[in-house]
């Protein structure tokens, strides 16, 4: 079976071998010599019929030795440079690396972090001295001195907290801010009316309630210190006209001008605090 198989197999490769030339075509149809050259269907009839003749001798009946016929095709090299072949670096970390760049940026990350958080901080402490500075700025009179002033303001309160040290807890509690008060509207009457002014500003800002309470503390405490005073000049007119009809009498009695004293020493308590005024 595998002899005819062989037998076969030869007979069509020997045909495809003789249908097919091994010359040129081109070079006979242009007149040029015929050079005979293998062509790559005939090595691969040529390998068919190799493995054929294989096929045959491994039978049960020895077939004489055929010559073996070799073809080999050669690759025709390019006469232009051909460019270079890309190379590509591929970077390979290790673990360690990997750690230390995370650790590494991690930290990048966080001291910027602290820095701008560092430097908002600044800036907002920096705004804040800034407003301040213009508050002070403003609530300063230009018109007004300050260092005598503040002196006195500063001696008066001490002297009312130190005075009132063995009395009553209330009373300690409030004379020093009483006498703050009194003392700075007397001194310094402008920087007096300017905190006085800004007071209400930032209570009214923040705290509405509280300065609708103290207006209509302040217009009680007004009510009760103007019918004081009222009464007191009531009182004291009462008494000074008491004072002349006594002194009538006595110089109509006795003859003595006590009025003419009398007057004489108010007019020299008046040039007294006209002095004082100047001074």
């Amino acid at each position: 079976m595998a002899a005819g198989v062989s037998v076969a197999v030869i007979a069509g490769t020997s045909s495809i071998v003789m249908a097919k030339p091994i010359y040129n075509d081109e070079a006979s149809s242009s007149g040029a010599s015929k050079v005979s050259f293998p062509s790559a269907d005939l090595c691969v009839e040529d390998n068919i019929f190799h493995a054929a003749m294989q096929l045959t001798r491994q039978s049960t009946y020895t077939s004489p030795s055929y010559p073996s016929l070799t073809c080999s095709l050669t690759l025709q090299l390019p006469i232009y440079p051909q460019p270079d072949p890309k190379v590509e670096i591929v970077p390979v970390q290790t673990e360690l690396e990997r750690q230390v760049g995370s650790a590494r940026r991690t930290l990048s990350h966080l001291t910027t972090d602290t820095r701008h958080s560092v430097r908002s901080l600044v800036d907002r402490w920096i705004n804040i001295e800034r407003s301040i500075e213009g508050e002070v700025k403003s609530l300063v009179p230009p018109t007004e001195p300050l260092t005598p002033g503040l002196l006195y303001v500063g001696v008066a309160t001490l002297a009312g907290s130190i005075f009132t040290r063995y009395r009553a807890f209330p009373i300690r509690l409030l004379t020093p801010p009483l006498a703050l008060v009194v003392s700075l509207n007397y001194f310094n009457p402008n920087l007096a009316s300017n905190l006085g002014d800004y007071y209400t500003q930032v209570e009214q800002k923040y705290v509405p309630a509280l300065t609708e309470q103290r207006r209509s503390w302040q217009n009680q405490g007004k009510k009760v210190l103007d019918s004081t005073t009222k009464n007191i000049h009531e009182l004291k007119d009462k008494t000074e006209k008491g004072v002349r009809e006594g002194l009538n009498t006595v110089e109509q009695q006795t003859g003595l001008k006590v009025g003419d004293v009398v007057a004489k020493k108010e007019e020299a308590k008046i040039a007294i605090k006209d002095q004082m005024k100047a001074v």
